[in-house]
């Protein structure tokens, strides 16, 4: 309720000042971000212009977690796309649970943060997993935080093979200006908070040199040690990213490492709604000579 009494604020202040006023006042609110988007210079500025005016229907496609499997698999990537078990739905009424695995994960294409593990089917509560997934199905996400990219997808579930330890895995986000890795944050030790999920932070440039000085803790994002040891698989990670950033002024492309394979999770056009609050000043100024619009 209250997000949507939130995106409603912002509506009004969109229509009444304009989205770059709306977008500086919820960047500063809530993240505590300047953001100057008459003349960007930081990577917050220009990463946050670009989805808000140059936003192009391949990155509403490529947002679409269903869609962006059909991008990956064009580049030639099909390889590194965790396969899919089921959907997508568009309703919970249309999910056949006989036809599905016993174990397996459930993801919403429109929207971040929507995933609800099944790891035994026998004893999934079907009640809360419905609340779920029909409250997701109803939410237009980024009408709250003005990421227009959003709008424009299908609403709908769809079901993906659960990997190993779920909760252990190692999340690997590359951040590309003009198709170049740049740096790469490191989700790893996530342990669940409630509703929310803490997980430690550590940060690297495309050479795995530590820039764990310029990171900051964020709500339940917290630094790590700044020790994590690369991935076996960095090289084709950097190759990967390559590909897929090839087609767009800015991307987060995060992947997985599993058993020496590399697997795909999504495509990011505004990292925590462009505000990049793990960040400190001195990098996204840095971040922001790189990326050229």
């Amino acid at each position: 309720m209250i997000k949507k009494i939130y995106g409603y604020w912002l509506r009004f202040l969109v229509a009444v000042f304009g989205i770059d006023f709306a977008k500086t006042f919820d960047a500063y609110l809530r993240f505590k971000r300047k953001l100057n988007l008459k003349n960007p210079q930081t990577l917050a500025d220009k990463v946050t212009y670009l989805f808000l005016h140059q936003s192009t229907p391949l990155m509403s496609a490529c947002t679409d977690k269903w869609e962006v499997r059909r991008y990956v698999a064009q580049k030639g990537l099909e390889d590194i796309l965790i396969p899919t078990v089921g959907g997508p739905w568009s309703s919970w009424e249309e999910i056949d649970f006989n036809t599905l695995p016993e174990r397996f994960i459930f993801k919403a294409t429109h929207g971040c943060k929507m995933n609800y593990i099944v790891p035994d089917k026998a004893h999934l509560d079907k009640a809360a997993c419905k609340r779920a997934l029909t409250e997701w199905l109803h939410t237009t996400y980024g009408t709250y935080s003005l990421e227009p990219q959003y709008k424009t997808i299908p609403h709908r579930i769809y079901a993906e093979t659960l990997l190993d330890a779920p909760q252990g895995l190692v999340d690997y986000k590359f951040h590309c200006c003009n198709g170049v890795p740049q740096f790469v944050l490191v989700c790893s030790e996530r342990n669940a908070k409630g509703k929310s999920m803490q997980v430690k932070l550590d940060l690297f440039d495309a050479h795995w040199k530590s820039l764990h000085q310029y990171l900051r803790a964020s709500g339940l994002e917290i630094p790590n040690t700044g020790k994590m040891l690369p991935p076996k698989q960095l090289g084709k990670m950097l190759s990967v990213c390559a590909i897929l950033a090839k087609d767009f002024p800015f991307v987060r492309v995060d992947l997985y490492e599993q058993n020496g394979k590399v697997l795909f999770g999504e495509l990011t056009f505004s990292p925590a709604c462009g505000a990049f609050p793990n960040f400190t000043d001195e990098l996204i100024v840095q971040m922001g000579q790189k990326l050229h619009i």
